[in-house]
């Protein structure tokens, strides 16, 4: 059966988006992420590209990690995080980071 059949079969609209969060609220699940693992982590001076891969690492994150425990951001944080050494990440910063 065709997707578009089933979900009209069912009342559900197939053109209804299943997933959207805006850039605002990605950030501010990365700056929650950031103030609980490495607060020191100067994110007033992260570059506009800089946070523009953060982003583009969230929206994989989301797709690869649970949401419990702030996997998904911290994720980001450690995917990102030879990008991240610039604007004042540690060693020390990894180790409180990685949940594996």
């Amino acid at each position: 059966m065709e997707p578009s059949t089933l979900l009209k079969a069912k009342g559900i609209k197939p053109e209804e988006s299943v997933f959207l969060i805006t850039a605002e609220e990605a950030l501010e699940n990365i700056l929650e992420a950031i103030d609980g693992y490495c607060p020191h982590l100067e994110t007033d001076k992260i570059t506009k590209e800089d946070i523009s891969t953060l982003l583009n690492s969230y929206a994989e994150c989301v797709i690869d990690y649970h949401p419990e425990s702030q996997h998904q951001e911290r994720a980001v944080l450690l995917k990102n995080f030879d990008m991240l050494k610039q604007y004042g990440l540690t060693e020390d910063d990894y180790e409180a980071l990685d949940f594996c």
